[in-house]
């Protein structure tokens, strides 16, 4: 049930979102939410179930995504929520000033790993414009827009968490 609504949530900030950026002109820069989702699912949950949920938010933000390579959202999805579970156990995260730090560095890190990853599997990723310099150069502020939500989205899975299952555990305070 809590995975569920966690993905459904998911789902439903990745569609609401989309078009009132490109509505405001400022879809050049979209906060990764699916991100900021797999690492509150990898800092809360057990890691089987966590990999699974990655798997379909994943899914949903390749499905989101046009002009990217399938399956690549679904391996950033993973791979962030293996690092957010393996911080889990020796990181605590309290406030809305450590998850936009989480959310910001993870961003970052995340834009490399698909930078490297575009290098390996797409043939043409170096022709045109849309090559490693796009990548490079959105990085930054990709992930300043990111952070902000990793606040708010933390926050509203916690009480989301609240609803369905945890009713003494907080992770945001």
């Amino acid at each position: 049930m809590r995975g569920l609504a966690l993905v459904l949530t998911t789902f439903l900030l990745m569609a609401l979102l989309s078009p009132l950026l490109h509505d405001a002109d400022i879809a050049r820069y979209v906060p990764d939410i699916a991100l900021v989702a797999c690492l509150y699912i990898g800092l809360t949950t057990s890691l089987e179930k966590a990999i699974a949920l990655a798997l379909v938010i994943g899914l949903l933000e390749d499905g989101f995504t046009t002009g990217q390579t399938v399956g690549l959202g679904m391996e950033i999805a993973v791979l962030s929520v293996l690092a957010s579970h393996r911080l889990s156990r020796r990181l605590v995260l309290r406030g809305p000033v450590g998850a936009m730090f989480l959310a910001f560095s993870t961003s970052l890190a995340t834009s490399l790993v698909e930078l490297v990853l575009s290098l390996v599997f797409v043939r043409n990723f170096t022709e045109g414009a849309s090559g490693p310099l796009v990548v490079l150069q959105s990085m930054l502020p990709q992930a300043l827009v990111t952070a902000p939500f990793g606040a708010i989205v933390f926050w509203l899975f916690d009480r989301l968490d609240a609803l369905t299952s945890r009713k003494n555990e907080s992770v945001f305070m």
